[in-house]
């Protein structure tokens, strides 16, 4: 069995943009997401871990994120191969024969042997599924990918990873209309799809323990949903990178502090930890030290931590108090400017204005503070979205292929969530 996405292939490719805004699109990429489960069974590593709610409403990555380009490249793989003709040229082939033409079935049973022996030696095969019935339609051909079968006399039931049903293993049982697919497909017929492993790039995963606490001064990863970029520290500045440790990168996790579990509204420190013994660097979360407690032990909250200097996210230590200060001013009328027509709540978190403002207070400690918001609220678990808002500057936290940045606007770019650990 080879273990395959959380999401289901929802995917929608644009090809083109007509002057007049119409779209030129195909629906999924079923054969990237077949080829990259081989590609990583036979790497020995898990597929990324990423959950669809955390791209609610559209439940797949979006374009531009490292997953979906991954997928996208390896769909092009699979249709660069000699077989991919198959699902033109069946797509107009009748299902019986006709005189010296075989039709559909005909040529299923023969690729089908070849299929069986390739499964009894622990070969995982992709298989082309057909099911249009002309080239306007051949779209609507599929691909899985085959991890089994079992015989009953002369009856074969195969067992296969469908992209389209994640999470459950699919049987496949050849019928007088075709053949059955126990998610519900009624298929023509199918043949055996070249396949050519490539090593798999080292992708960020969410973590793989969504229903874990997030607890205050427990290390945890940050990775960005939109992109699916790990948010590290590169030399002295935040960035977001593939890999956890780049360079002088390091791998961020939340800050230390008193070990209770985190929820929706927590104001939080996010601490940047030095490397231990080579190792990666972490960023780590804690409470807010009160200005009281601060005073007789500044040595606990000495270290670098994540900020907001000129509008763009950056550690502690770069001239952060002044640009915080002025952060403060820009950010009193900035908060005024984006009132929630809707029930008085902040645009940004969702939060009553008035505790919103107690949250972006300018004590003490507020140029390093962010609030965490969690999705739905309640308890923060490793399987949340989260935003994170500044509190000198009701900046929320956000990313893009060029790094972290910051907005006002509480859109997809400003979601987080908790990475998996380097494997």
């Amino acid at each position: 069995m080879v273990d395959g996405y959380a999401f289901a292939n929802g995917f929608v490719n644009v090809l083109a943009t007509l002057p007049t805004g119409t779209r030129v699109a195909t629906a999924g990429r079923c054969g990237g997401m077949a080829y990259s489960v081989l590609d990583h069974a036979l790497a020995g590593r898990d597929v990324p871990a990423w959950g669809p709610h955390l791209f609610a409403p559209d439940r797949v990555p979006p374009d531009g994120h490292v997953v979906a380009d991954h997928l996208a490249r390896r769909q092009l793989d699979s249709f660069r191969t000699p077989s991919a003709l198959h699902f033109l040229t069946w797509s107009v082939l009748p299902d019986a024969d006709h005189g010296p033409l075989a039709g559909v079935r005909t040529r299923t049973r023969r690729e089908l042997p070849g299929v069986l022996r390739a499964l009894a030696q622990g070969q995982p095969v992709v298989l082309g599924m057909v099911v249009a019935r002309s080239l306007l339609r051949a779209g609507d051909n599929h691909q899985v990918v085959a991890t089994g079968f079992a015989r009953d006399g002369d009856a074969v039931t195969l067992t296969l990873h469908d992209p389209n049903s994640p999470g459950r293993a699919v049987t496949l049982v050849e019928t007088p209309d075709g053949w059955r697919a126990s998610n519900g497909r009624l298929w023509r017929g199918f043949f055996r799809h070249a396949y050519a492993p490539r090593t798999p790039p080292p992708l960020p995963s969410a973590s793989r323990r969504p229903r874990a606490a997030v607890r205050a001064g427990a290390p945890v990863g940050l990775v960005h949903v939109t992109t699916g970029l790990l948010l590290v520290v590169d030399g002295d500045r935040p960035a977001l990178a593939m890999a956890a440790s780049t360079g002088s990168s390091w791998v961020p996790t939340l800050a230390v502090g008193a070990a209770r579990a985190l929820t929706d509204g927590d104001a939080v420190h996010l601490r940047v930890a030095p490397p231990v013994d080579g190792a990666a660097g972490h960023l780590l979360t804690a409470p807010p030290v009160s200005a009281a407690s601060r005073a007789g032990a500044a040595t606990a909250e000495d270290g670098q931590h994540l900020t907001v200097v000129d509008a763009e996210p950056a550690l502690t230590g770069q001239d952060d108090g002044a640009d915080g200060r002025r952060g403060d001013d820009d950010a009193d009328a900035r908060r005024g400017d984006d009132a929630d027509a809707l029930g008085g709540h902040d645009q940004r978190t969702g939060m009553p204005h008035d505790e919103a403002a107690a949250h972006a207070d300018h004590g003490e400690g507020a140029i390093a503070r962010w609030t965490v918001v969690v999705d739905g609220g309640g308890a923060w678990r490793e399987g949340s979205r989260v935003r994170l808002v500044h509190a000198a500057t009701g900046a929320l936290l956000a990313g893009g292929r060029a790094g972290p940045t910051t907005t006002f606007t509480p859109d997809a770019s400003t979601w987080w969530t908790v990475a998996a650990p380097p494997a």
